[in-house]
């Protein structure tokens, strides 16, 4: 299936996003850019994007931007949500909610109303689930992330939800990436661990958990993919590779050159951990790893995503010269 000659993108200013407002210029689309910032569009306006200044949380702003580009496209349009809140602060809860959930919602009614080609959302591997066992899962897994309490999986999952409920009127699809690294990552939650790791050395203690990684290069390749060639109402987990966090943090070290873990932190010690921080929460909170990031670093976020690899077609890069690169900005950036 071919793009469609016109694209509404969200989140297209960020980290993600940009890479994908690179790919899809790259492959012909028109982009109509739905910013928050109009200072930081300037540089996507001058490329040639329609650029859309808004917020998701303002539906009534979201909705005249998309009828803008229904109209000028002659409704032959693309949409792919890609902007959200990421945070594990309880304080940002209400952020999320109508930013991931809320604002993705009034994206996709007002796709379907409009008669948008294709929806593709950008989700997360947090919106499906978590092995319990070591096993990758898969897009089946049953959702096991609300016992967490953790908001950003919580508004992640309830928007991948209702975007998918609407596929019998819209054609939807959605993706899910893992943790996303990369050279350009400045800012991201990436980005700050690795300059910490390359300053400073890793952690004593690596959490016990899992994570699921893939660079944003091949993130936003994967998107487009799932845009082009996605089936109907199907989700497509992004991820080139798990890793035990241990595994992950001694690497980054390694090639940093600096100290590695010196073991991990038992299992049993984190859930009274997190919840101490978060009774602490209010008047001392940590932006390095608040209450709910230390919840998921507990899980074992493993997963298995050759349904894109086989569906769509997906190649990604080893993760070793992904992180080589994230390293070397993180650190010149001073992230």
């Amino acid at each position: 299936m071919n793009l469609a000659p016109h694209c509404f993108l969200t989140g297209a200013t960020g980290f993600l996003g940009a890479e994908l407002h690179a790919r899809l210029a790259r492959r012909g689309a028109r982009l109509h850019s739905y910013v928050r910032d109009a200072a930081r569009a300037r540089d996507l306006a001058a490329r040639g994007a329609r650029v859309h200044v808004g917020d998701l949380r303002d539906a009534v702003a979201t909705r005249l931007a998309m009828e803008s580009c229904a109209r000028e496209s002659g409704g032959n349009f693309d949409v792919v949500n890609n902007a959200a809140l990421i945070s594990y602060k309880r304080a940002d809860r209400a952020a999320q909610v109508a930013i991931n959930l809320e604002g993705t919602r009034t994206m996709a009614d007002e796709a379907a109303r409009l008669g948008a080609r294709r929806f593709c959302h950008v989700s997360s591997v947090v919106a499906v689930a978590s092995s319990k066992d070591g096993r990758p899962v898969d897009e089946t897994a049953s959702w096991n992330l609300g016992e967490c309490r953790v908001d950003y999986a919580d508004t992640k999952r309830a928007a991948e939800e209702h975007v998918l409920s609407l596929s019998s009127k819209l054609d939807c699809v959605s993706a899910n990436p893992g943790a996303i690294f990369g050279a350009k990552g400045a800012g991201s939650n990436t980005a700050r661990f690795l300059a910490r790791v390359a300053r400073r050395g890793a952690p004593p203690l690596a959490p016990p958990g899992w994570l699921a990684v893939v660079g944003v290069e091949d993130a936003a390749e994967g998107v487009l993919l799932a845009l082009e060639r996605g089936r109907r109402g199907e989700r497509y987990l992004l991820v080139e590779s798990n890793w035990r966090t241990r595994d992950l943090f001694a690497l980054a070290a390694r090639l940093a050159g600096r100290r590695e873990p010196l073991g991990t932190l038992p299992a049993w010690l984190l859930p009274p951990l997190a919840a101490l921080a978060r009774a602490i929460e209010p008047v001392y909170a940590s932006d390095l790893v608040p209450p709910q990031a230390l919840t998921m670093l507990g899980r074992q976020l493993v997963f298995d995503a050759s349904k894109a690899r086989r569906e769509l077609g997906w190649t990604p890069e080893p993760f070793e010269g992904v992180l080589r690169r994230s390293l070397s900005a993180a650190l010149e950036s001073g992230a």
